[in-house]
């Protein structure tokens, strides 16, 4: 039986170390990072991409495979007070966490700097500049190893600015699915759920569509999976056989409903 409700919600858009797709941007962003993450010199590190290319997936799957070896220090959402920040730190570092702020940093930097570890930053573009300021005055005493993930429009102006762009720092950037990934990865998350007649459903003419619309973007990706499947399964429970099957005029239907492409 052709489920597509079950099919819709495999495509959900979640943050999970376990959605991470092994795309050729992907494997090399991951692998240039934790090859930084684990040299001598503790440079300021940048993981740079457009909204919906996976970064907080990438952050996520390197916690995952790097807290044996060192202490992850996580921020899914940026700071807004460096006291709030520094206590987080001493808290991951079951270290006391009381004092004035030059106190706690000098405390913090003691712990990191003789410590393996990674503190990371999500949506490290939302910092206003005295966060942004702070965090590079801490990477300057080389204590701390900080990765910042960011949109690569907001990323490229931060970097430009004389007291980033003199400092030792390193920028990773990811890119966007070629179209023989956007069919593995489709495919892969269908069979994996035991949807193979599904899978087998979606020809090379779709795909080439999906990969058009969506412009290899993981999260617009798994939107337009999701419209799809969900516009189809209406069509089936109404009775619309000839929209109730993968089809060029479903995905254009999908790329409608997300205003990818102009009615």
């Amino acid at each position: 039986m052709l489920d597509y409700q079950k099919a819709a919600r495999i495509f959900e858009d979640r943050i999970e170390s376990g959605e991470y797709f092994d795309s050729s941007s992907a494997e090399r962003s991951k692998t240039t990072l934790k090859s930084l993450a684990s040299e001598r010199e503790r440079k300021l590190l940048f993981l740079l991409g457009n909204p919906g290319v996976g970064k907080s997936h990438m952050l996520e799957t390197i916690a995952g495979e790097m807290k044996g070896e060192r202490l992850i220090v996580h921020l899914r959402e940026p700071f807004f007070d460096p006291r709030s920040f520094l206590l987080r730190l001493l808290k991951e570092a079951k270290e006391p966490a009381e004092g004035e702020i030059e106190e706690l940093k000098e405390r913090a930097a003691g712990f990191y700097a003789e410590n393996e570890h990674l503190i990371m930053i999500d949506e490290a573009q939302l910092l206003d500049e005295k966060s942004l300021e702070f965090l590079r005055i801490l990477s300057d005493t080389k204590a701390f190893r900080l990765l910042l993930s960011m949109h690569s429009r907001e990323g490229e102006e931060i970097l430009a600015k004389p007291h980033f762009r003199t400092r030792s720092h390193r920028v990773v950037e990811m890119g966007t699915l070629l179209p023989d990934e956007v069919q593995r990865y489709i495919a892969g998350r269908l069979s994996g759920a035991g949807m193979e007649e599904i899978s087998s459903m979606i020809t090379r003419k779709h795909l080439k569509l999906i990969h058009r619309y969506s412009e290899g973007n993981f999260r617009t990706l798994k939107r337009m999976m999701q419209s799809m499947f969900e516009l189809m399964d209406h069509a089936k429970q109404n009775g619309l056989a000839n929209y109730a099957k993968p089809s060029a005029c479903m995905v254009e239907m999908a790329a409608l409903d997300l205003e990818l492409i102009d009615a």
